[in-house]
């Protein structure tokens, strides 16, 4: 394991010349720190070396090679800026992270420690760590092979909504940079309602050869097939009775970009023949038109459907999905992967916090225990919209276990429905609601209507006023 090589340092264990190691430099002088950031992010898969000094730090460094610095507390603003600059006159690409609301951490630990000991099974801000060094390696993995390029114009690529450092997340990553590699392939994203797919879409378009091209999406369920293909492909004027003038379709809007069609599952049989063309031949044409254009663009698509038993059942044509299937990605829902439910938590408490202008800084460790044992049928989708609520009504630095309506009855509880000292906004608590029952029903209306104990009609027009429709 590690040796200790001088007072307040301790050196990580030496890998062997071809093995990868993630490398963190942990610069910390608080032991019960040390003890807590050491454990997590060991437990993480990272190496490493900690340094109590400044002195030990430089040590430690010139022997490590650390990927990345996480600087703790006990250095003064000029102490950091020193020692920063140095380590960076050692490696001028090194990265450097610092925890934030240190206090907090503080006193979340001293509340665990008196009834056992720290474990990394509560992370508090380690996951901001571990996210910073696997996309560093993503970023590795994905410029390998591009030796000799403009190293001004190479950058991380931006992975920061996929939120978590679980075994299926790491996959995810590793595979998102595959597809990015494989540009101009089809890529098909599979996986449930609400699990991220149109995130790993942007991912694979944003980290691209294509980023700086349009990103357009597709959405498959929400227009008939008629409508959808004059969007789709454009039209002529005179080409049905209000085309009183031409217009492009997405695939032209989307010239040297990628095209998303979501829930392409749904698609409807003839749209899918014109769309096999287009991915076979690279060419569309406008309705009422009599000359091809080229689509230079990338298709990614995706769907919560089974494909292969539609094909089977006669509702998907066969050489269409071999077209799209030519490389695949399966996002896993939330509930095998709850390693990530805490990290994504706190993921959108930052977000909803800062759209609220609201001063949340995380989640009481009750109610990272709450969140991890529920089961999240409606994945990542509901979890952002519970985290969204509970930040509405929380009034104070934590999210505590009362704000968070888990389950169809989760707010049926006196504890739950408290109505905060400065008020609420009732149409924002409503709209969260409404959302929530479409997505636990799969879109169902008459199923969320049952959920929210009120009409379908009652429903749409709730849908309509907060643009739902």
């Amino acid at each position: 394991m590690r040796s200790q090589t001088g007072a307040g340092q301790k050196e990580a264990k030496q890998p062997a010349a071809d093995e990868r190691i993630h490398r963190v430099l942990l610069i910390e002088s608080d032991p019960q720190l040390q003890r807590f950031w050491e454990t997590a992010l060991t437990g993480g898969g990272f190496q490493v070396a900690i340094a109590a000094t400044p002195d030990d730090a430089l040590h430690l460094a010139a022997n490590t090679a650390p990927n990345l610095v996480f600087l703790g507390t006990g250095l003064d603003g000029s102490k950091a800026a020193g020692l920063l600059e140095a380590l960076r006159r050692m490696s001028p690409k090194l990265s450097v992270l610092a925890p934030a609301n240190v206090e907090q951490v503080r006193q979340e630990l001293n509340a665990m420690e008196s009834h056992g000991p720290v474990t990394p099974a509560s992370p508090l801000k380690v996951d901001q760590v571990k996210i910073a060094v696997t996309n560093a390696l993503d970023f590795e993995q994905l410029t390998r092979g591009k030796q000799g390029s403009d190293e001004a114009e190479v950058r991380p690529p931006p992975f920061e909504e996929l939120v978590g450092t679980s075994p299926q997340m790491q996959a995810l990553r590793r595979a998102i940079v595959e597809a990015i590699q494989a540009d101009p392939a089809t890529v098909l994203i599979l996986g449930e309602t609400g699990t991220g797919k149109a995130v790993v879409a942007r991912a694979i378009h944003c980290n691209g050869l294509r980023q700086k091209k349009p990103f357009v999406v597709v959405e498959c369920t929400a227009m008939p097939a008629a409508l959808l293909e004059s969007e789709l492909f454009g039209y002529e004027a005179g080409a049905f009775t209000d085309a009183r003038a031409s217009k492009k379709g997405l695939l032209e809007v989307a010239e040297g970009g990628t095209v998303f069609l979501d829930e392409i599952g749904d698609l409807e049989m003839p749209v899918q023949a014109k769309l096999l063309r287009v991915l076979e031949d690279k060419r569309a044409r406008r309705l009422g038109g009599t000359q091809d254009y080229a689509a230079n663009v990338r298709f990614v698509a995706a769907t919560n459907r089974p494909l292969e038993t539609l094909v089977r059942e006669g509702r998907f044509r066969q050489d269409l999905y071999f077209r799209l299937n030519v490389f695949h990605i399966f996002v896993g829902p939330l509930r095998e992967r709850k390693d990530d439910v805490v990290s994504l938590a706190r993921h959108f408490v930052e977000q909803c916090s800062r759209a609220f202008h609201k001063q949340i800084h995380g989640l009481s460790f009750a109610a990272q225990q709450q969140l991890t044992a529920y089961d999240w049928p409606g994945n990542v989708r509901e979890l952002r919209n519970i985290m969204e609520r509970a930040v509405i009504l929380e009034q104070g630095e934590l999210i505590s276990p009362r704000h968070l309506a888990l389950g169809a009855t989760g707010l049926m509880t006196e504890d739950a429905i408290h109505l905060p000292e400065g008020g609420i906004a009732l149409e924002e608590v409503e709209k969260t609601l409404v959302t929530q029952a479409l997505e636990r029903s799969g879109g169902n209306q008459t199923e969320a209507a049952k959920l929210l104990k009120i009409t379908r009609f009652a429903l749409r027009t709730r849908m309509k006023k907060f643009a739902l429709l």
